[in-house]
């Protein structure tokens, strides 16, 4: 019987550990999108997670603006299950293209593979923050 005991014990810490090691760590700061792998592999990795990825442009004055708002929120929303990503349309255009950005700034909110909303110019900070907000409570639901 005690061994019996000890062998449920182990096999739960073997379970925990093993959800664990299969839970992705949400990271601690926004991500360049490098290629159309690394964005595909951004969203399949973290298909249950909310992405949020800027479409800017180096050239582009209200994309440089919001720069700093976007980098706040992503340490506001890091605990929250929210990823935030940059996408430069000027060496991306493919992915750009993919999801109709014909503007800059655009944000895109992606979550189990699919854009569940967009958001086409600059939003001050209080105001980006109610729209993650929304687009969090949406997808819960």
């Amino acid at each position: 019987m005690v061994d019996d005991m000890e062998l449920e014990l182990i096999r739960r810490k073997k379970i925990e550990e093993m959800m664990k090691m299969s839970q992705k760590t949400i990271p601690n700061e926004v991500i360049n999108i490098e290629s159309v792998d690394h964005f595909n592999k951004l969203v399949n990795d973290y298909q249950d997670s909310l992405i949020i990825v800027d479409n800017w442009a180096e050239w582009c004055g209200p994309c440089r603006a919001f720069a700093p708002t976007y980098d706040a929120l992503q340490k506001e929303y890091h605990d929250k299950d929210v990823i935030f990503a940059k996408l430069n349309v000027d060496h991306h255009q493919d992915i750009a293209a993919q999801f109709q950005v014909t503007g800059i700034p655009t944000t895109l909110f992606i979550h189990n593979k699919k854009l569940v909303h967009r958001q086409v110019g600059m939003a001050p900070k209080p105001q980006f923050a109610q729209i993650i907000d929304a687009v969090l409570k949406k997808i819960k639901q």
